[in-house]
């Protein structure tokens, strides 16, 4: 009788289960309004406000950051890329080109 009751118990919570997981919509849906997700989002779009394009793959920048929008901790005040052959420095709370960089080997 108890293996009996076990087996029951066990094809119940089996089933149980199969029909929770059956039950859940495997499309994700798209974040509620006030989200987490959907402020996140609306972050990373605002930090980039300005400087939403122009952006060269694997290649060094000097970015200068400033206070964000309400929710947005920061944004981007000004970048310049890096360029091959010069050296920088900081200039106040700017960075400047201080000179062109001497070849390896020459001074």
């Amino acid at each position: 009788m108890r293996m009996l009751l076990a087996l029951v118990v066990v094809a119940v919570g089996a089933g149980a289960f199969a029909a929770g997981r059956g039950s859940v919509d495997r499309h994700s849906a798209k974040p509620a309004a006030g989200s987490f997700a959907s402020g996140l989002r609306a972050g990373r779009e605002a930090a980039f406000s300005g400087f939403d394009g122009g952006w060269a793959y694997g290649e060094p920048y000097i970015v200068t950051l400033r206070r964000g929008s309400p929710g947005v901790t920061y944004r981007f005040d000004r970048r310049r890329p890096l360029l091959p052959g010069f050296e920088y420095r900081l200039c106040g709370k700017a960075v400047c080109i201080s000179r062109r960089a001497r070849a390896a080997g020459r001074h």
